[in-house]
């Protein structure tokens, strides 16, 4: 490539596409590389049977513009992975975002330059670019339900859900086991059990599900939160969540029967509202053992909606295995053999891996700022926005930043986009040439509309936590 750019983005997923269009629509030359067939970030990559929303519609939108949302309508409460993945690429073609990004290249290596006030950035293909900045939209690491060490030894196929293509697998007929439950596993068991000639799931950290009401969204629903683009545009970056789902008021009962994260999300646990969700999942069981196992016991266990998860382990197909009284202690070429010495013979092996269960992703990129230091190494970042000793780094998926657990990731993804390119436009204002994190910061915060609020403080301050020059 050998041309010099203003900026790098790694990712084209929701962080990387909104913010390549804005440092772009600011008069730089950007470049948007990701490892992907296609735009779409972790929906490209999880794109398993059953993949949704756990965050409703009208709140996982771009509000930088009001044509993207004019434009688009989407047709459930909560929309499926696959029309989420369409809505990026739609927004990637309506802002002619394509030609500045190149796909199915792996950024594997970053290095400043401080003669030259420049990154060097290099992909798995042996090309290198240099840019004045870099902004990682890497996202993180997703983590697996279940470590299984030796997954190699198995004869059959192996799949996962965070690397699960577009066009899915062929299960049907096949024996399939899935390792780990968590969301994934939750979305899966109901979608996968009818196809498969027998599912067995080993299950060890149970999740409290709460049954998914997702209506289909016709030209009334659609136009009715359009109409209100300007009102959630300004209030979702100021609440707990970054959306409007944060728990409500009102007794479990009622809660639990609007089907949404309104019982639980962005509050502390309750145990109130934790027994009836338990009691809840006990009754729709109906059965003891099943409970037993896929029924937790603690308050704060991870919550998620679903539909039919629980009723699936009724059928004859599927069965059952508690991974805490007999854990696997060996994968095999047939199968995965249990302490108890039982040997469940399979032809498919599904690994469930959690969204942001694991380090940012840039922490597996060589990335090396001035003197040499590796990132590997480094302190935590301001804000989750820049680190000390790598200038011209912004980064969007470091702690404190709220993670897809907490918040919706729209709303977090686009502020950080504003927030960068707002800083390398006063950058540039100022005369400057790189700006510098100088010290790692606060370590939490309380929900989304307090990260705003801090960044939105730090940046109308003068930057006092980095170092401009």
């Amino acid at each position: 490539m050998g041309d010099e750019l203003d900026v790098v983005v790694i990712g084209a997923g929701v962080t990387g596409l909104a913010a390549l269009h804005l440092l772009r629509s600011g008069g730089l030359r950007v470049r948007a590389f990701d490892a992907a067939d296609d735009v779409g970030g972790a929906w490209w990559w999880h794109g398993y049977p059953g993949s949704r929303l756990d965050t409703e519609g009208p709140a996982y939108q771009y509000f930088f513009s009001a044509g993207l949302v004019r434009d688009w309508g989407w047709s459930e409460r909560y929309p499926a992975g696959y029309e989420v993945l369409r809505w990026l690429r739609f927004v990637a073609d309506r802002l002619d975002l394509r030609r500045d990004i190149t796909l199915s290249t792996r950024v594997v290596a970053a290095a400043f330059d401080e003669q030259r006030g420049l990154w060097s950035v290099r992909t798995e293909h042996g090309a290198t670019v240099d840019a004045r900045f870099v902004v990682a939209c890497t996202g993180l690491l997703p983590g697996p339900a279940e470590a299984l060490p030796g997954v190699d030894g198995f004869a059959g196929t192996v799949v996962r859900t965070s690397h699960w293509p577009e066009k899915g697998h062929d299960l049907s007929g096949r024996r399939v086991g899935l390792v780990g439950v968590g969301t994934a596993g939750v979305q899966l068991v109901p979608r996968i059990a009818a196809e498969t000639a027998h599912l067995t799931v080993f299950a060890r950290d149970p999740v409290a599900v709460v049954p998914r009401s997702n209506p289909v969204y016709g030209w009334v629903e659609r136009d009715a939160y359009r109409a209100r683009f300007d009102e959630l545009r300004a209030t979702l970056p100021r609440t707990r969540t970054g959306g409007e789902d944060e728990r409500g008021a009102g007794d479990p009962a009622t809660l639990y029967a609007d089907g949404s994260r309104r019982l639980w999300f962005g509050a502390p646990p309750d145990p109130e509202v934790a027994a009836y969700v338990r009691a809840a999942m006990t009754s729709r069981l109906g059965d003891p053992a099943l409970a037993a196992v896929l029924v937790p016991t603690d308050d704060d266990a991870p919550t998620t909606l679903d539909a039919g998860f629980l009723e699936a382990f009724a059928r004859d197909d599927v069965d059952l295995v508690d991974l805490r009284v007999d854990p696997v202690v060996a994968v095999r070429a047939e199968g995965l053999e249990l302490a108890s010495g039982a040997v469940h013979e399979l032809d498919v092996l599904v690994l469930a891996e959690e969204y942001d269960a694991g380090p940012p992703a840039l922490h597996g990129i060589d990335v090396h700022g001035r003197d040499g230091r590796s990132l590997a190494d480094a302190p935590g970042a301001v804000l989750g926005l820049g680190v000390p000793g790598f200038p011209n780094l912004f980064t969007t998926a470091e702690p404190p930043a709220p993670t897809s657990r907490w918040a919706v990731m729209t709303t977090v993804r686009q502020h950080q986009a504003e927030w960068i390119a707002r800083a390398i436009r006063d950058l540039d204002a100022a005369g400057g040439t790189t700006i510098e994190a100088v010290s790692a910061g606060e370590a939490g915060v309380d929900g989304v509309g307090d990260y705003v609020a801090r960044c939105e403080q730090e940046a109308s301050a003068g930057y006092p936590s980095f170092r401009r020059a």
